[in-house]
């Protein structure tokens, strides 16, 4: 069983979302990689490990779905877009 982030202290979140990012399929790396920079800045500035946190989850799940499916993030992105072209919003 995964250890909960809110069990983790600093150190530990760093640690796990540096081992995390080398697991994610080079497709993935560097938003991930843009996404760690922004939370670890925030948290160096407030003192407050919440977003780090919250990276950290949601990167645990796109690893598992893409552990499970390989590219399946990619796809429902690609889908996504499809589907906003077909349908753009009228303002």
């Amino acid at each position: 069983m995964t250890r909960s982030t809110l069990d983790m202290d600093a150190d530990e979140l760093a640690a796990e979302l540096a081992g995390l990012g080398r697991t994610l399929p080079p497709l993935l790396r560097p938003e991930f990689e843009n996404e760690h920079d922004v939370v670890r800045r925030e948290a160096a500035r407030s003192g407050d490990l919440t977003s780090t946190r919250v990276l950290l989850a949601k990167w645990r799940g796109v690893a598992a779905a893409e552990q499970k499916d390989p590219g399946i993030s990619h796809r429902i992105l690609a889908e996504a877009a499809e589907l906003q072209s077909r349908n753009p919003k009228t303002s």
